[in-house]
């Protein structure tokens, strides 16, 4: 077989796998683990339940792999914001501008979805502790954004990581209002980060 043609094959068994992905990511975070089935995710997919077992063991592996997916994605994320910008109010800014662009629903979604995991009765303790760990390796990443803007006069002092779970818990807070659609905003990064922004003359106990 041709080089060309096992790329054209390898290109179809990945954009089959993505829309599988895709559907899980979307049925999860609607329905949960529990309710949604392997045939929901392949209906939605609109492939052969045959072929779910190609990409994956399990319904269980599929959500792993998901969860651990988005949990990196973010990461890279921050490693983005980092090298696009020096500030750290910058790097936060963009971040958030981020989080809040493209499809609500997607952000929505995937945001549930690693809130379910972490909190997941059904998953074995090795996979719950290797979810938590990516996700504290996340929050770490923000509080270190967030030291700097202290020593660099940016930001507010105060606990760095308890800042950094503020500041999270707004952003996804934000996120999960405007989904329900009763008020929604457009969100502004200049506001969600005036509770860490320093500004000049304010002292530190304030």
């Amino acid at each position: 077989m041709s080089p060309r043609k096992n790329e054209k094959i390898q290109e179809i068994r990945d954009i089959r796998q993505h829309e599988l992905k895709e559907a899980a990511i979307e049925l999860f975070g609607t329905k949960g683990y529990a309710a949604t089935k392997i045939s929901d995710i392949t209906n939605k997919a609109e492939q052969s339940h045959g072929l779910f077992y190609h990409y994956f063991k399990s319904k269980e592996d599929l959500y792993v792999k998901v969860i651990l997916e988005l949990l990196t994605v973010i990461i890279g994320t921050v490693d983005q914001a980092e090298e696009e910008h020096d500030s750290p109010l910058k790097q936060l800014e963009w971040l958030t501008e981020v989080t809040h662009s493209g499809s609500l629903r997607d952000g929505v979604h995937r945001h549930i979805l690693i809130m379910q995991a972490l909190y997941s009765d059904h998953l074995t303790q090795e996979v719950k502790e290797e979810i938590v760990g990516k996700y504290r390796f996340m929050v770490e990443r923000i509080e270190h954004i967030i030291i700097r803007g202290q020593i660099s006069g940016e930001f507010i002092e105060g606990d760095a990581e308890e800042l950094a779970v503020y500041h999270l818990s707004l952003v996804h807070g934000l996120l999960l209002t405007n989904a329900r659609k009763i008020s929604p905003i457009k969100v502004s990064a200049e506001k969600v980060l005036r509770q860490l922004k320093r500004h000049p003359g304010q002292g530190d106990d304030q």
